[in-house]
């Protein structure tokens, strides 16, 4: 027993032995008795909250500091349990977990750091502003993308505000919207700060676009977790932040599980392309604003394309972004190619004619001319709320459009085939 705690109890014995083995003086009245017994009673539970105080107060002096926790071993020893995604690592010592967000510009660098663990082991440790009991209660998602992950580990009922309500597909957070059990804080790129204050999320996730810039809600000193799902250029990389979003709300097991069939499933489907034998060749999205913009060679679409058995006619580019080209410098190379991906929507659905109808110059393409366009409707399939979480039926798809021999049954989810 806690030496504090023995004592207490060793007190609490003794005052509480007072009242009870009195007998009542012969010369007082048993209604003036009464009354001295109920005031040694207050003195009694006074004593004790006092003692109560000052055993928790020594008892969080003498707690450890758990950011010292993990120094004693370096990261490059530990094993962290995050295999391909790089913006983000998880180490766990004695039911402790530290998660390591790194900086967008330089992986190098750490950005902040966090600790987590469960009521059997929070006190343990002093109270610190990066230290977490786990599991949360309640959380407000400022990014569309990372409520997959809510709804695949069952905790769609933690999540209380969002942003941008009108944009987003998710049933669950819809029907969830519409009873008043979630609120918007965000409309336009403004941020309702009172509104934020009044509903108290313990945390917020936000996916920070510019961090020399502070956040509107950072006014509000609740905890602003940075998610950087969306630099991820490895198609599992990013399916990997399932793990991050688990970890705060106690479901690294269930996170684990969820990503271990990602995996097998992309591996599985990454080898039966290997079969094809051939590799068409392709190029991707469209004009816009005087520039194209083509994904990197070392993006993330076009490890997809690599992963899927094509050809990317920008595979030897170093960038994992955009690459912004002049239309010249893109029909020069790509004129000739097998096929084009396009990720858009149209009102009434794609067609050539509409296509064509915004450059004419579109028409000059073989891909255009032969019907080889591949498609995703962004709006009807969901594609950027549910495709993170989903690369292995990005993939399959893929695949289906380029070595349709392979699959002769399957049904695309995301992409398909253009034939009008």
């Amino acid at each position: 027993m806690n030496r504090g705690y023995a004592t207490l109890v060793l007190l609490g014995t003794k005052l509480s032995s007072i009242g009870a083995n009195n007998i009542i003086p012969s010369r007082l009245k048993p209604e003036v008795f009464k009354k001295r017994i109920k005031m040694k009673n207050i003195f009694f539970i006074i004593i004790m909250l006092i003692l109560l105080l000052h055993i928790s107060c020594t008892q969080n002096k003498n707690a450890y500091d758990i950011n010292n926790l993990f120094d004693s071993i370096a990261d490059s020893i530990l094993n962290s349990s995050v295999i391909y995604a790089t913006g983000f690592d998880i180490y766990e010592i004695n039911n402790v977990k530290k998660l390591v967000i790194y900086s967008p510009s330089n992986n190098d660098e750490i950005l902040v750091t966090y600790f987590f663990t469960d009521s059997s082991y929070y006190h343990n440790y002093q109270s610190s502003s990066n230290y977490f009991q786990i599991p949360m209660d309640s959380v407000a998602v400022f990014s569309a993308t990372q409520l997959n992950a809510f709804s695949k580990l069952n905790i769609i009922d933690k999540v209380i505000a969002i942003s941008e309500s009108e944009y987003i597909k998710n049933k669950e957070i819809k029907e969830r919207y519409s009873n008043n059990q979630i609120v918007d804080l965000a409309n336009n790129g403004n941020f309702y700060l009172e509104k934020t204050l009044e509903l108290g999320p313990r945390i917020i996730f936000y996916s920070p676009y510019n961090l020399s810039q502070k956040h509107p809600l950072a006014a509000t000193n609740i905890t602003m977790i940075p998610f950087f799902d969306f630099l991820e250029s490895d198609p599992l990389g990013r399916a990997e932040w399932i793990k991050f979003t688990a970890l705060f709300f106690n479901k690294t097991y269930e996170a684990d599980v969820i990503f271990d069939s990602i995996v097998i499933e992309y591996n599985r489907y990454k080898k039966l392309a290997m079969k094809a034998g051939v590799n068409p060749s392709i190029f991707s999205d469209k004009y816009y604003a005087g520039q194209w913009f083509m994904p990197g060679g070392q993006s993330y679409i076009a490890k997809l394309f690599r992963d899927a058995g094509a050809n990317y006619l920008w595979k030897e580019n170093q960038s994992t972004g955009s690459v912004n080209l002049d239309f010249e410098v893109v029909f020069n190379k790509a004129h000739n190619a097998n096929f084009w991906r396009i990720v858009g929507t149209y009102s009434d659905g794609f067609s050539y004619k509409k296509l064509g109808n915004e450059n004419n110059l579109y028409k000059n393409f073989e891909a255009f001319k032969n019907k080889n366009i591949i498609f995703c409707d962004s709006k009807s399939s969901s594609y950027f709320e549910t495709g993170t979480l989903e690369p292995h039926l990005l993939l399959a798809d893929l695949i289906f459009a380029f070595h349709p021999q392979l699959m002769p049954y399957y049904e695309p989810k995301y992409y398909n085939l253009m034939n009008d």
